[in-house]
């Protein structure tokens, strides 16, 4: 079996790999900026979908002088996914933990920083995420490295918008069988943006839909994953804003 260059399989191509076998990067939060208290423990379920948009070539007779031509088109495609799990514990004031189940079929965890509280909030989360996708003709390892910073907006004490712009990088290594050849690794970074809104209804209860973009710098590869997040348990306090009696 022969092992063409690292970069045969790009990483548009291990995302839409890995949206196919149930397994895809998946950046989405369902929070906020603010970390849990010390000591307490907050959980969220969420249901998710899967959307890509990227380009495939292909090799096309021309009717007219028979020789082969390289034909570009646009490939898209927008999948329901499983739902994922998410655990976090508070630290310190300023500092909590994640631990996740991506779709049933990926683990990560993340550290939170909050530095910056108020009717504006500022966090970093940096993050990872590895699954291991298998069939037939395929076993590929793939990890993302999510490095997000998160930025709160509390115009009340009972909802949030949150923007998360950041990077993404995915490394990806293992073996693709097609027509004798193999990917032996994919790797590459990806610019990301979020957009959420938290509804809290109670101090235990807030409902989140969130939206994120990624666009992979080594191509014209473009996804995004689009959720709502149902989050219970210790969740952050906001009674600092609330306006005194």
């Amino acid at each position: 079996m022969r092992k063409p260059s690292a970069r045969l399989l790009a990483l548009p191509a291990v995302l839409l790999f890995g949206a196919l076998l149930s397994g895809c990067p998946n950046p989405n939060s369902y929070g906020t900026p603010r970390t849990v208290a010390p000591g307490k423990v907050a959980h969220s379920v969420s249901l998710e979908s899967f959307g890509y948009i990227g380009e495939t070539t292909e090799l096309v007779a021309n009717p007219d002088t028979g020789e082969s031509e390289a034909r570009t088109t646009t490939t898209s495609g927008f999948v329901p996914t499983l739902p994922s799990y998410q655990l976090r514990t508070g630290l310190t004031d300023i500092l909590d933990i994640g631990a996740h189940v991506h779709n049933l079929s990926s683990f990560g965890v993340d550290l939170k920083v909050n530095p910056v509280r108020g009717v504006f909030d500022l966090a970093v989360d940096p993050g990872v995420q590895y699954f291991y996708l298998a069939s037939d003709e395929a076993s590929v390892h793939i990890v993302y490295l999510h490095a997000p910073v998160m930025l709160g907006v509390n115009p009340t004490d009972w909802f949030s918008i949150v923007v998360t712009p950041g990077v993404t990088y995915g490394l990806a290594s293992g073996n693709i069988v097609d027509d004798g050849e193999a990917a032996s690794t994919a790797d590459g970074l990806l610019l990301r943006g979020s957009l959420g809104f938290q509804f809290r209804t109670s101090d235990n209860f807030a409902i989140h839909p969130e939206l994120t973009m990624m666009k992979s710098l080594e191509g014209p590869g473009l996804v995004y994953n689009f959720g709502i997040g149902f989050n219970f348990g210790a969740l952050p306090s906001y009674k600092d804003l609330q306006e005194p009696m």
